[in-house]
C-alpha cells in the first residue's frame, strides 16, 4: 500500500491506494514551522481507517508547506516515521503537489490560495522557478491568512461597516486581548487568521471586506504571477479553497491581465493521486 498526501497549514487530506482500492482520510496540517512530532503522530494514529494497519505502508509522498528546503522536509520525515515504521517517506513541497496536480507533465505555473498562499512554474514534474513567499506576516498575498489578518486589523479599528462590525462580534465573541493573544503568543495564528475566511466570503458585500479581498487578489498578482516571463505564454492555474469560493475575482484579474487560466481547483489529492499512479 501506498499513502499520497496533500498537506496545507490548516488540513491534511490522505488517499491510501491499495490495489484498485483508494481510501481517504483527514487530519490537522503538518508545518514543520509550527510541527510538534509527537502531536502529528497522534493525530495520524486517531484518524488512521479501521481495518488498516500501518506497518503494511510501503511508500508515502507527502506534500507540504514549509517543506521546501532538506532540513524542514526531514522534520516532518521524523514525525511521519513515528507512525509508518516501514514505510519509504519522500516529503516535497505543498507547491510541487499542487504543480503535478494541475499540470501532470506539462507545463504551467502553479498557485496556492489557502491558508496560506505561493506560486511556481512548473514543468515536466518539476518546480523550475519560484517567488519567494514569506509568510502571513510578511506576505502569503490572496491567502485567508493574509485576508484574515486585514479583517481582524479593520474590525480592531472600527472601520468594518457597523452591521459588520456587530456581525463579527456575534459570530466569534473574541475581545481584542483575545484576538492579539491569539496572534502573537498561541500556536498557529496562521490557522487563527484563516479561520475567519468563511466570514469573508459571507460578508463580500461590505465595501471594506471587497476591498481587502481585491487588493490581497491583485498584489498576489502583481507579485506572484507576473513577474515570471512566461506569465503571458502560459496556463496558470489555481488551487485551494480560496481560490475556489473566489474564482469570479480571480477570472477578472485574469482577463485583465491578458492571462491564460488554466483551472480552479479546490482540493488537489484526487489529481495528485492520478499523476502518482501514472508515474
Amino acid at each position: 500500500m501506498i499513502i499520497v498526501a496533500d498537506s496545507g497549514s490548516t488540513k491534511t487530506d490522505w488517499a491510501i491506494l491499495n490495489k484498485n482500492q483508494q481510501i481517504v482520510f483527514k487530519t490537522k496540517g503538518i508545518n514543520p514551522l509550527f510541527l510538534e512530532k509527537e502531536e502529528v503522530a497522534k493525530d495520524i494514529i486517531s484518524n488512521f481507517p479501521k481495518g488498516l494497519m500501518v506497518e503494511n505502508i510501503e511508500s508515502i509522498f507527502f506534500y507540504g508547506p514549509g517543506c521546501s528546503t532538506k532540513a524542514r522536509s526531514l522534520i516532518v520525515e521524523e514525525a511521519l516515521r513515528l507512525v509508518f515504521l516501514n514505510a519509504k517517506t519522500v516529503v516535497e513541497s505543498d507547491l510541487l503537489g499542487a504543480a503535478r496536480a494541475l499540470f501532470q507533465k506539462e507545463r504551467g505555473i502553479a498557485c496556492i490560495l489557502g491558508t496560506g498562499s505561493n506560486s511556481g512554474l512548473y514543468d515536466n514534474g518539476r518546480i523550475e522557478e519560484n517567488i519567494l513567499s514569506t509568510g502571513f506576516i510578511l506576505g502569503d498575498e490572496g491567502s485567508g491568512a493574509h485576508m484574515g489578518l486585514e479583517l481582524v486589523k479593520q474590525y480592531i479599528n472600527q472601520k468594518l461597516e457597523r452591521e459588520t462590525q456587530l456581525k463579527f462580534q456575534e459570530a466569534y465573541q473574541l475581545s481584542i486581548e483575545q484576538i492579539i493573544d491569539k496572534v502573537y503568543k498561541q500556536a498557529y495564528p496562521n490557522r487563527f487568521l484563516a479561520s475567519f475566511s468563511p466570514f469573508i466570503v459571507q460578508n463580500i458585500k461590505d465595501p471594506v471586506i471587497c476591498a481587502i479581498v481585491e487588493k490581497s487578489f491583485a498584489d498576489f498578482f502583481d507579485l506572484h504571477i507576473l513577474p515570471y516571463q512566461e506569465a503571458q505564454n502560459l496556463p496558470i492555474s489555481f488551487v485551494g479553497s480560496i481560490a475556489y469560493h473566489f474564482k469570479s475575482i480571480i477570472v477578472g484579474l485574469v482577463e485583465k491581465h491578458n492571462l491564460q487560466l488554466g483551472g480552479i481547483v479546490q482540493k488537489p489529492i484526487d489529481d495528485l493521486v492520478k499523476y502518482h499512479t501514472n508515474n
